[in-house]
């Protein structure tokens, strides 16, 4: 069964968010939970609503790098409920193969894609400098470090590109009911004790959760269009514009 597959697949483990179920109980419990999630996971998707129950995300700070007493130096990661990432990881595998089937994926995105990492991208780079010095031609490259990407999607402009990439219907509907209506909280443990301190639930406007199955792909499909943006004229009329200042 699917069901069983996917439980199988998710990493054991004992953290847990806000359904205090951890990934390691529900492989334990795999045999007696398998029917009723699989009818559960069904309605989800015939009915495009993701339940709201499971919308409920402990961001943990992780630290990243800089000053440990500045927040933005951390990482925020989403501590979802286990029962949601099944759902997640269902969904994930029908979309996947919907972008893969129709081509929409662009060729040169390299990053959370299976078989691809950022190696080839690299790869690619390379070898069009080398092309371009044997035709003795000048490379030019824009390198941009987007920060706090994941949680800056604008939630309206990801579903017009859903729409645009023909996710309609129901499809659509369940995506845009897993971005709604989503809440989070902050808990860290208090210097010196095991204690552990929350912050208020707050309501997500936009982003997708870090630690999600579905936030990678979505952030794809976002970021999708980002290649045909500068087109090869645009960028020499650039190039052009910045070596009359050099």
């Amino acid at each position: 069964m699917e069901i069983s597959s996917i439980i199988k697949s998710i990493k054991t483990k004992n953290t847990y968010g806000y359904g205090e179920v951890s990934t390691r109980i529900l492989k334990i419990s795999s045999n007696y939970i398998t029917s009723p999630l699989t009818y559960i996971c069904n309605r989800v998707i015939l009915s495009g609503h993701f339940p709201d129950r499971l919308k409920f995300s402990v961001v943990k700070p992780v630290y990243k790098k800089g000053d440990r007493t500045n927040y933005s130096d951390y990482r925020p990661i989403s501590l979802l409920t286990s029962s949601s990432k099944i759902f997640e990881k269902a969904i994930y595998i029908r979309l996947t193969e919907y972008l893969l089937n129709n081509k929409i994926l662009t060729e040169n995105q390299y990053g959370f894609r299976k078989g691809l990492a950022t190696e080839n991208a690299i790869l690619k780079l390379i070898n069009e400098i080398l092309n371009n010095q044997n035709n003795k031609t000048i490379t030019g490259s824009v390198f941009c470090d987007l920060q706090k990407a994941f949680d800056t999607e604008n939630h309206d402009s990801l579903l017009n590109k859903l729409q645009y990439y023909g996710i309609k219907g129901k499809a659509k509907k369940l995506l845009e009911s897993y971005l709604q209506n989503r809440y989070q909280r902050v808990q860290i443990t208090t210097p010196g004790s095991n204690k552990m301190a929350s912050s208020t639930w707050v309501k997500i406007t936009q982003g997708v959760p870090q630690g999600s199955i579905l936030g990678l792909l979505l952030f794809l499909i976002y970021v999708n269009d980002l290649p045909k943006v500068v087109e090869p004229q645009q960028f020499q009329l650039c190039l052009q514009m910045i070596l009359v200042y050099l």
